[in-house]
């Protein structure tokens, strides 16, 4: 009986004395396991990340008919991708410029741009040229001559327009992928390259 009690103690006291103070599960501010909205505490989970495709499909025809324009768009989307956040970076610091300042801002930006990428863009085809024309009006939603209307003037964009037609570009055409067939093929290809699967 006295060691049936001091068993029952031990096995009370054991976990007692073995256990710690819980540490805190993250240390950042924006971590809360609940949060407190009139008066009601509603717990909160973290999910991970989940992205959502388009549903589309790519025959194996289709890709093996198309490996140059595969090979092209995965070489020009990073491209694409990067002029988009740099004009998201663009239009948050020249918002609250004046005229002047906007235009010295614009013309460093530029050659900040140019030393970073001409290099490379320069070893591009006329084909490449023409996809990322492509890419670029998907990823901002401006077509080429937009873009540089509104980062470099309409002179500019018209010099750079009638340069570009020479040899067969049209930086005013649209990307739409709804009723273009060569958009569709370039969207359907840059949704897979997007997901992993090419």
């Amino acid at each position: 009986m006295k060691y049936r009690r001091l068993i029952v103690f031990l096995l009370i006291l054991l976990p007692a004395v073995t256990m710690r103070a819980q540490e805190p599960l993250d240390q950042s501010p924006n971590y809360q396991l609940a949060v407190i909205i009139g008066g009601d505490t509603i717990p909160r989970y973290y999910l991970r990340d989940l992205n959502v495709v388009k549903r589309v499909s790519l025959s194996e025809d289709e890709i093996k008919k198309n490996k140059r324009l595969i090979r092209n768009i995965k070489k020009m989307l990073p491209y694409a991708k990067a002029a988009r956040r740099e004009l998201d970076i663009i239009d948050r610091e020249a918002s609250g410029l004046s005229k002047s300042e906007r235009r010295k801002y614009m013309k460093a930006k530029e050659d900040e741009i140019m030393d970073r990428y001409a290099d490379e863009l320069k070893k591009c085809t006329v084909t490449q040229g023409k996809v990322l024309l492509k890419l670029l009006d998907r990823e901002t939603g401006k077509s080429a001559y937009t873009c540089v209307g509104e980062l470099r003037g309409k002179v500019r964009a018209g010099f750079y327009q009638s340069f570009a037609w020479i040899f067969g570009f049209k930086l005013k055409a649209r990307y739409d992928p709804e009723h273009n067939k060569e958009d569709n093929l370039i969207e359907r290809i840059t949704l897979y390259v997007e997901s992993g699967r090419l």
